[in-house]
């Protein structure tokens, strides 16, 4: 939990003044939403109930909700409806979350209602910013949605490996160690 709350806490740092945001569903991303500062003015886009209630908090400017079926497990609410809507919508930055990230394989989550959102976030977005602590890297789980490439930043906790940290800065992405 404390390596998901300084991810959280340095995402939530790069939102600004009348950003567009997507923020994913996942337990780190509910701290993105937890740090986000009081009273600013963006817009957010949320698809979780638990990203949902913490922004639910904060004096934003306009809050967007992509709703549907409930999934427990994961506290995300998914449809065509909702990914329709996320589709539509263009964000600056969105902050995703993965179950595993491998060189290999790309970037994967463990349920498959979550592969279309995923991927319909990612290309309704400027900014693509993965949030995940370093017990991610080397993990495959069951659902592919992107390639590692795909990111143009990561944010995730010092304990990741030198072998990832090579692959990344391989990449060309920006990688945010917290």
């Amino acid at each position: 939990p404390e390596a998901k709350m300084r991810i959280g806490r340095k995402a939530a740092s790069m939102v600004e003044q009348e950003d567009i945001i997507i923020i994913d569903s996942g337990s780190t991303t509910e701290y993105v939403a937890k740090y986000l500062p009081d009273g600013m003015s963006t817009t957010i886009l949320c698809y979780a109930l638990n990203v949902l209630l913490e922004i639910a908090q904060k004096c934003t400017s306009k809050l967007l909700f992509a709703g549907g079926t409930f999934h427990s497990n994961t506290l995300m609410f998914e449809s065509q409806e909702g990914i329709d809507l996320i589709r539509r919508i263009r964000a600056r930055k969105a902050f995703i979350s993965a179950s595993g990230i491998d060189a290999r394989l790309g970037v994967t989550c463990s349920n498959d209602y979550e592969r279309e959102t995923k991927r319909a976030i990612i290309q309704s977005s400027l900014r693509k910013i993965l949030v995940a602590d370093s017990s991610k890297f080397g993990t495959i789980s069951s659902d592919y949605f992107a390639e590692l490439n795909e990111f143009d930043e990561i944010i995730t906790d010092k304990k990741i490996s030198k072998e990832y940290i090579r692959i990344i800065e391989e990449t060309g992405m920006t990688l945010h160690l917290v």
